[in-house]
């Protein structure tokens, strides 16, 4: 067996892990904690892609993993020391393999909570009952030992006592199985087993985190003698149990830690995060051995300027890679849809997300401060809460602005601002807003069709665009390359030529076009 989950563990490493992954259990562990100053809300995570990008870089087994992954992804730092030593420890998993594959198979054996049945313990109120554990203790054990004495040394007739008090006491089992055993307590005790294996690891290189392991366990030194029964209960598939129906061995177990496990809930939490962030740094290292060398170190400055060289997104295969250089500067891009905009503010948000989260970016150089990333990519209307896009526009800008207030300097991607209202009411209030932002500590890149808005901000923004071609042929292609200045193009006409609309159609838009263009 150990051969084959060796096998297995060094194929996982090298290769990419198909697995079906439920978010909503994944997220769950973030969603009970605090947010930091910094931490990425929900539509920068979501403009950004961010639950596609976690699937490529999560190769977890255990549920503490996937939770700290995700977490680590949310909570970026904004300290050097802390993303150093998380560096620090991902290449020494790259390069000890005794090292990452004994913490592999620890994971592995520790393997995922499918229902988050400890969170949920966690997150709820347990039942608190001591005298039901009084009562579970002297009609589980002690009725039962009395009746077998009396069997023994008496009369073996006694043992009929003890077959209607195991009934009896199936029926309690039967109550109390639901409040037990959905309450997590089964995969808390695994998450202490593989907290004590990865303890007695031998390796100053993790000496941290078995400093804080010892630590925790200290501290829930109860909590661990108390699930021994019901761990040893439910070992080999439960063939114990028909002993714990009669003796009450769960009941009284759950009802004498259930009160400690309330009180030591943050430690428990701490427990499972710590050894969560191992595993998700373990994940990280396989991503990135794979990578080869396509991935960088970042350099971090005070300068609010962002200097990437070759940058590339993590989702895309053999994808173009664009270098920018951004100083004092917001950036406008222009050009048609599909060619690239959008990709390239993702993009750069990624990577700085890489950079501040386990310190490397998916390009040749990388240089920067450490951001507070804000985005409003892809902000949406929500018809069940009588929001109007525009609505959703201003309250997602407005996220923006209030970052600004912060010490930290703005990473603020923008994409069509305001394309929910009229041109006029549009391009006045996207003028001062971006130029508002601009003048303060901020990165900022707004990608526009609008021209009118170009030729406004020509004194505080660069302008870069990407370009498209279109023939009778081979209809739309693109080289998805970066380039300085403005488009120019004035191919979305001919895209409905290529795509045979009527002649009459395509005839009276240039029309048109050339007409509005005059007025203009």
């Amino acid at each position: 067996m150990n051969k084959i989950l060796l096998k297995l563990i060094k194929n996982d490493f090298t290769n990419d892990v198909q697995k079906k992954r439920n978010f909503a259990n994944i997220r769950k562990f973030f969603d009970m904690n605090k947010k930091g100053e910094y931490t990425l809300d929900n539509q920068t995570w979501e403009d950004l892609d961010m639950d596609k990008v976690y699937e490529k870089l999560d190769k977890t087994y255990s549920s503490p993993g996937e939770a700290a992954l995700y977490s680590m992804l949310r909570n970026p730092l904004v300290n050097e020391e802390g993303l150093k030593e998380r560096s620090k420890l991902i290449e020494s998993f790259k390069s000890d393999s005794k090292l990452r594959e004994s913490l592999m198979k620890i994971f592995f054996n520790l393997n995922r909570d499918a229902k988050n049945c400890f969170l949920d313990m966690i997150d709820n109120d347990l039942v608190i009952n001591k005298a039901k554990y009084y009562i579970y203790t002297i009609i589980g054990k002690v009725f039962p030992m009395i009746i077998i004495l009396l069997a023994i040394f008496i009369d073996i007739k006694f043992m009929i006592m003890l077959f209607v008090l195991s009934f009896f006491n199936m029926l309690i089992n039967s109550n109390e199985r639901n409040t037990i055993k959905s309450n997590g307590i089964l995969y808390l005790r695994k998450v202490i087993k593989a907290s004590k294996k990865i303890e007695s690891i031998n390796n100053k290189d993790i000496i941290n985190y078995k400093d804080k392991i010892s630590s925790i366990l200290k501290d829930i030194k109860d909590i661990d003698r108390g699930t021994r029964l019901i761990g040893f209960i439910n070992m080999w598939d439960g063939v114990f149990e028909a002993l714990s129906v009669i003796f009450l061995l769960e009941e009284c177990a759950y009802y004498s830690i259930s009160a400690k496990v309330k009180k030591e809930k943050e430690s428990l939490m701490d427990l499972y995060y710590t050894i969560g962030e191992l595993e998700a740094l373990v994940s990280i290292s396989s991503y990135q051995y794979n990578l080869k060398d396509q991935y960088t170190e970042p350099n971090f400055i005070e300068d609010i300027t962002l200097n990437i060289c070759e940058g590339v997104h993590p989702l895309i295969e053999d994808a173009v890679s664009n270098s920018i250089s951004i100083e004092n500067k917001g950036i406008v891009l222009t050009g048609t849809n599909m060619s690239g905009k959008s990709t390239f503010l993702r993009m750069l948000g990624v990577n700085i997300l890489l950079a501040q989260t386990f310190n490397f970016a998916l390009a040749k150089s990388y240089e920067a401060p450490f951001f507070n990333i804000v985005s409003s990519i892809s902000p949406n209307d929500d018809l069940t809460k009588g929001k109007s896009f525009y609505m959703a526009e201003v309250e997602s800008i407005l996220r923006i602005i209030k970052a600004l207030e912060k010490d930290v300097p703005v990473f603020c991607p923008i994409d069509e601002i305001f394309r929910g209202t009229n041109p006029i009411e549009r391009i006045s209030m996207s003028a001062e807003i971006l130029t508002y932002i601009n003048n303060r500590k901020s990165i900022s890149l707004v990608a526009t069709h609008d021209r009118e808005l170009v030729d406004i901000l020509k004194e505080n923004y660069e302008f870069y665009y990407f370009s498209e071609d279109v023939d009778s042929k081979k209809g739309l292609s693109f080289d998805y390359k970066l380039k300085k200045g403005t488009s120019k193009s004035r191919n979305a006409i001919r895209l409905l030529e290529y795509m045979n609309y009527p002649k009459d159609i395509i005839d009276k838009a240039y029309k048109r076009s050339k007409s509005i263009e005059g007025f203009l």
